[in-house]
């Protein structure tokens, strides 16, 4: 009879210890390994305070386990330190869940990625002292009460990843326990309420990616889940949000609603949520306002159709209103900032920054893929004394200028299409925030300038007075860079000068003596793998690379020559110096010209002589048969008269 490898498991776990020594491997002090048959092992691995006694069945894919019910037959190990057993009976093809045998140091059970479909009637009644139990990824498709009997220590609960469609009212009355419930992943179509009410210490939830249509957390009568304070109801159905949906006096911290079809939210929807701190309505089709939480924190409220700013609570620290159809900012009349930390608005229509409070604690400001045709005045050190990043990306922007100084350590300026110049002094008032260091001068900031199509100058002044610690001009119509550009050894973060047609002439040259050695040597080597030359055509698509350690001037002569495929060069002799010498491909070109036109005056001279010919011989044809028509029509009686004429 065959003995299935996790029936047995324990078992032989502990009787082949003392019977055969060889199918014991030690892997270090806390990790024992026994191979169990050609396929399956167990694992010991103590947590990492010695306090659980972890048991993972390893087995593998190509092995298939047979009567894998028989739970009943698995021996738990010794314990006589009295250790918490964490077991994971993962990815072993399980269809069916059998009894455990008794054991009250079992804590954690997970049966994770199998395709369990049933179970036996309460198959952890002996494992009291249950709190963790997973059946995430499976095949689960209803449940019975009978699943959880005598388990009323359980506090985390993980169905996600099944095929249930509905709760029965008595499946959960066991679980009063239970703090944290995920069923993501499922075929529900409501809140199943009636079922989750008798978990009375319920205080996170997650029903995302269902396919829910109505957000209902209470019933008629008033009772509700009142004592949730984490809910997930992102990626399903929603189309409204009322002032029903909530249970009075309800103690939710944080509420994801995004990715959903949520266009009406009543006015007072969020009264009764008088505690929540985080809510996310993004990737919705909201366009009305709505009274918001006097204790919201966090406000996601990206992708959707907004044409009026939100009144947001004093308190707020983080707001997205990216991707809407804002037109303007926020009216400061209205709103109390000093809280703000983080401020999001790309992906709008706004034109203008205009502001006369200071946001003292913002720290990250999002204004890209706007209107702003130019850097807005408002950008400075007065307004944001503590700004650490801003963005800047795809808006209009024809010129860069920052009329006051600014610190950052960030700045993206990315995807400027309208952008063919950087001018003199550009950067200039643009200060590097780095608190580390005391020393003024060591103050940089990284500058992202990528995706400019248009981009094809930077004046050498441009970072006159200012350093950064990392420049990207990747992707950019850049064919020089002046060498007075920057101080390139304090660069210390790297260049990013890839995927632009850089001239590969005497005017880079410097490019190879100096900043190829900096990238090569640090750890930016990486930023030399799409470096390359986009004209002369003899150097088109040369990586600078290959120019690495050569000692001659490679760019500032006439040397290198396309030899075969695969971008491989050979070294011809260079004419510099000498105006008078004459490269060997100038010879077979001026040989190849003289030739061809010697074929062309030959073949000229013979076609002439050719054509002349012909002539002559189709005018004696033509008149020997006019004579013979002439000779038929008269009989031979004028042949002599009409020779004569034809002759003629």
């Amino acid at each position: 009879m065959r003995a299935t490898c996790f029936g047995l498991l324990f078992l032989i776990l502990y009787s082949v210890r003392g019977q055969d020594v060889n199918n014991e491997t030690n892997l270090g002090e806390n990790y024992k390994l026994l191979k169990l048959s050609e396929v399956c092992t167990c694992s010991e691995i103590p947590d990492v305070d010695g306090t659980h006694l972890v048991l993972n069945i390893l087995c593998s894919e190509l092995d298939r386990i047979e009567n894998v019910a028989d739970l009943d037959k698995i021996e738990w190990p010794p314990n006589p330190n009295g250790l918490k057993i964490s077991a994971a009976f993962e990815g072993l093809g399980l269809t069916t869940i059998g009894k455990l045998p008794p054991n009250s140091q079992v804590e954690s059970l997970r049966f994770s990625n199998n395709a369990i479909k049933t179970y036996w009637p309460d198959p952890f009644s002996d494992v009291p002292n249950l709190t963790k139990l997973s059946f995430a990824q499976n095949d689960l498709r209803t449940i019975t009460p009978d699943l959880f009997t005598k388990i009323d220590r359980l506090e985390d609960l993980d169905l996600s990843y099944n095929k249930i469609t509905d709760f029965n009212p008595l499946d959960f009355k066991h679980l009063r326990m239970v703090k944290r419930l995920n069923l993501q992943s499922n075929q529900l179509s409501k809140i199943p309420l009636e079922a989750l009410l008798p978990m009375t210490a319920l205080e996170d939830l997650d029903l995302s990616k269902n396919g829910i249509y109505d957000l209902l957390l209470q019933r008629t009568d008033g009772v509700g889940l009142s004592g949730l304070k984490r809910f997930y109801l992102n990626s399903n159905r929603i189309r409204s949000v009322t002032k029903h949906s909530f249970p009075i006096d309800n103690k939710l911290e944080l509420l994801d609603l995004s990715n959903n079809l949520i266009e009406i939210i009543d006015e007072d929807a969020f009264y009764s949520c008088a505690n929540l701190k985080e809510l996310n309505l993004g990737q919705n089709n909201i366009t009305l306002v709505f009274q918001l939480p006097p204790a919201l924190q966090i406000a996601i409220f990206k992708i959707n159709t907004f044409y009026h700013w939100p009144t947001f609570p004093g308190g707020i620290k983080y707001i997205d209103l990216s991707y809407n159809r804002l037109s303007a900012l926020y009216d400061e009349t209205n709103v109390n900032f000093e809280t703000l930390e983080i401020l999001k608005v790309g992906g709008n229509q706004i034109k203008n920054l205009d502001i006369q409070k200071s946001l003292p604690n913002l720290f990250i400001l999002d204004i890209s893929y706007n209107l702003f045709n130019e850097i807005p005045k408002t950008l400075s050190e007065q307004y944001f004394p503590n700004l650490e990043e801003l963005r800047l990306d795809g808006n209009p922007i024809k010129s860069i200028y920052f009329n006051n100084v600014i610190v950052l350590k960030r700045l993206h300026m990315n995807d400027l299409d309208k952008l063919v110049k950087v001018d003199d002094k550009a950067f200039s008032n643009v200060v590097g925030r780095n608190e580390d260091e005391i020393e003024e001068e060591s103050r940089c900031f990284y500058l992202y300038l990528s995706n400019c199509h248009s981009l094809n100058e930077i004046h050498v002044g441009a970072f006159e007075g200012t350093a950064v610690c990392m420049l990207d001009l990747s992707k950019n119509n850049l064919t020089n860079l002046p060498r007075d550009l920057l101080r390139w050894s304090s660069v210390r973060e790297g260049v990013n000068l890839q995927h632009n047609p850089w001239r590969c002439t005497c005017h880079l040259q410097w490019m190879i003596d100096h900043l190829l050695p900096l990238l090569y040597n640090t750890n930016s080597s990486y930023l030399l793998d799409d470096l390359r030359c986009g004209s002369p055509r003899a150097y088109e698509h040369l990586r600078l690379v290959h120019w690495y350690n050569w000692t001659d001037r490679a760019m500032c002569s006439d040397g290198y020559l396309r030899a075969g495929p695969h971008d491989t060069y050979i070294l011809e002799a260079s004419t510099e110096g000498n105006p008078f010498n004459v490269s060997t491909m100038t010879l077979i070109l001026s040989v190849c010209i003289l030739v061809s036109v010697l074929v062309a005056v030959a073949l000229t001279i013979y076609l002439i002589a050719t054509r002349k010919r012909y002539r002559i011989r189709r005018a004696a044809l033509k008149r020997k048969r006019q004579s013979a028509i002439d000779a038929k029509h008269t009989n031979g009686t004028e042949k002599e008269k009409f020779g004569a004429f034809n002759k003629t």
